[in-house]
């Protein structure tokens, strides 16, 4: 793949999803629109040359309100995660955007149980807005769902419970 054709994708796929963001925003200006990128370290742990591997490119288009980052393994360091959870706030408060984190609540679940408490309050701690999960009871009863899928579920839910705020 040539740089110019790296450059094309990098380019392109974030103008389909501006202009489509922009036309629904059109449609109903009350619509909340997230753009959701790969937690990465510059590419270093993915580029895919998509439109939205340049974070502050995404969180800079005026039709998304929420920028977040993707779940990573709970197998990887919490220096890592910390790493993410830092830029993700960082680019969403350099744009004005509400910042997001995803944890992982399916196929992998955390040997301890007690990451999950440590990661939510790092999120917490960072200043993330929104923390979310995927997927849904841990992913119970399907190909992608965790060892203990409603146990993992159950304490995702327990963390909302502790941090949640109106």
């Amino acid at each position: 793949m040539t740089n110019d054709v790296k450059q094309f994708r990098w380019r392109e796929a974030l103008v389909v999803l501006s202009d489509t963001s922009k036309a629904l925003k059109e449609i109903n200006p009350k619509l909340e629109i997230t753009c959701c990128v790969h937690a990465t370290q510059n590419g270093y742990y993915v580029s895919e040359y998509r439109g939205y591997d340049n974070w502050d490119m995404v969180a800079a288009c005026p039709y998304f309100d929420v920028f977040s980052t993707t779940i990573v393994n709970w197998a990887l360091p919490e220096a890592f995660y910390r790493d993410i959870t830092e830029r993700t706030v960082a680019v969403a408060r350099r744009h004005g955007k509400i910042a997001e984190r995803w944890l992982m609540g399916y196929y992998k679940q955390p040997a301890d149980f007690a990451q999950i408490d440590r990661w939510v309050d790092i999120a917490v701690e960072l200043g993330v807005d929104r923390i979310s999960a995927w997927t849904y009871r841990g992913g119970y009863g399907t190909i992608v769902g965790a060892p203990d899928a409603l146990a993992l579920w159950d304490r995702i839910g327990a963390n909302y419970r502790r941090v949640i705020t109106k």
